[in-house]
């Protein structure tokens, strides 16, 4: 597994038009690699775009190399053509106990369900409700977010260590038998501190991704250890 990052440059043209459609990011991402079949290799690929003040960042986790030549033509710099690294190796070291800062973009959604038919995805809306989303799937994906340490004598209050940073819906048009339908996904940046309480199924997360829309740029988590 490979985790690669690209700096990318918002005054291009071809760039604006990437960051503007999940759906055309996807398809510059997967012209990272030659293709392959499916089938035969269960490892999907991953990616997440940081846009902050100063910079914007396209993140990649992938069971091979890639090759981003046309990405950095297109819209990044040449002098900053990227990097990756070797994923697996920081993967093999993650152990129970061991703690992290996170950030991560996801879709938390929820289901209402319709006699006689699977019912409908519908995105939750208040910030508690994302967050509850996300802290409802921890066991699964291996990990446990504390609470913030107090500053009485008491303890621990009933905070947690994570926050909404950023929430943006994005829409975009996906072909659908002879037409097109428009797609709109609520992507919700969250930031916070973890601690991995079952390092196989963290693993899992990592490289499989947390969540639905990992096509269009939610799922991938990075990582810091606390301290560093």
């Amino acid at each position: 597994m490979y985790l690669s990052r690209l700096a990318i440059n918002p005054r291009r043209r071809e760039a604006r038009k990437l960051l503007a459609n999940p759906r055309a990011m996807h398809a510059a991402v997967e012209s990272s690699f030659p293709p392959r079949e499916h089938d035969a290799d269960p490892d999907r690929v991953l990616w997440r775009v940081d846009e902050t003040t100063d910079r914007v960042t396209l993140y990649v986790v992938s069971p091979t190399e890639p090759d981003m030549t046309h990405l950095v033509e297109a819209a990044g710099w040449e002098t900053a053509p990227g990097e990756s690294l070797q994923y697996s190796r920081f993967l093999k070291k993650v152990e129970d106990g061991q703690r992290f800062q996170f950030r991560v973009t996801v879709n938390p959604v929820k289901r209402l369900f319709v006699p006689g038919n699977r019912g409908k995805l519908v995105p939750h809306v208040t910030e508690d409700q994302q967050l509850a989303w996300f802290y409802s799937r921890e066991e699964r994906w291996g990990f446990h977010v504390p609470l913030r340490p107090s500053e009485s004598d008491e303890g621990a209050g009933d905070e947690r260590l994570a926050r909404v940073v950023k929430r943006l819906d994005r829409s975009f048009s996906k072909p659908e038998s002879n037409s097109r339908r428009t797609v709109t996904q609520r992507h919700v940046t969250i930031v916070g501190e973890l601690g991995v309480t079952d390092a196989t199924a963290f693993r899992n997360a990592l490289v499989g991704g947390l969540g639905r829309g990992k096509a269009y740029g939610c799922g991938l988590m990075t990582l810091m250890k606390v301290g560093a």
